[in-house]
Order: C-alpha cells, then sequence, then structure tokens
C-alpha cells in the first residue's frame, strides 16, 4: 500500500494510534513516566511538540487547512492533528510539499509523522524503564 492508498480516515487512525493507543503510543509513553525527573523528557517532548507544529504548518501551506494553534501543548496538538487528518481530501493527501529538503505529498509526511511519534514514545518508555518508573 502506498501513501496514496491511504483515505484521510486511515491517516487519522494512523495518528490516533500512534498518539494513543494502549500500547507503544506517545499517550502510554508519558503514562509510564508520572513521577520521573529525567532532562531528556523534557527535550523529547518539547521536540515533539515543535516537530508536529512543524508538520501541519508545512501541511497548511499547501491545503486549505489552519495551521496548529499556537498555545496547544503536546496532548492537545495531538488530539487536534487527528482531527484535522480526518478533514483532508484525497486532493489535499495528494498535495506536494518539501519538508526538510525532502520531496513528499501530504499522506506522506502524516506518514512520517506518526513513525515520528512511534520513535519518540519508544525512547519515553525506555526512559521511564531507566528511571524506574
Amino acid at each position: 500500500m502506498s501513501a496514496a492508498d491511504l483515505s484521510p480516515e486511515w491517516l487519522a487512525l494512523l495518528l490516533d494510534e500512534a498518539n494513543y493507543a494502549p500500547w507503544e503510543s506517545v499517550q502510554s509513553a508519558l503514562a509510564g513516566l508520572e513521577g520521573v525527573q529525567h532532562h531528556r523528557v523534557g527535550w523529547l517532548v518539547s521536540h515533539l511538540t515543535q516537530t508536529k507544529r512543524a508538520y501541519w504548518a508545512a501541511i497548511a501551506a499547501v491545503t486549505t487547512l489552519e495551521p496548529p494553534p499556537g498555545a496547544a501543548g503536546l496532548r492537545d496538538l495531538m488530539a487536534w492533528e487527528v482531527t484535522q487528518a480526518r478533514r483532508l481530501t484525497p486532493e489535499q493527501l495528494a498535495a506536494p510539499l518539501t519538508y526538510s529538503g525532502a520531496e513528499m505529498t501530504v499522506a506522506e509526511l502524516l506518514r512520517l509523522n506518526a513513525r515520528h511519534s512511534v520513535w519518540h514514545a519508544g525512547q519515553l518508555a525506555a526512559l521511564g524503564r531507566v528511571a524506574g518508573a
């Protein structure tokens, strides 16, 4: 299956799972970090927030969607992006864009977003285990 075969609903589901699945998601990793004091946790949360903002700013530049809300933290931004993904049309998903010097479509950037989120969720979960959470 290529990115062109993915519907807005499938991409929203992919983001929803990356953000909120009971296992192996950003939310589950964050839940395992309560009480953990580690400098990397704050950096990773900030990095995820900034990167998600950058992904959606790039998407907003080639679609009719609004850029992400400026005051939203990571948890609010995760919910916002799932809703926004559902609003994309097939034509918007196929729109080309350049992100970090790479040519891709909106759908491909959303898949990158999901992979990136889960990658860092794994890092957060590992920090929780190392810190004894």
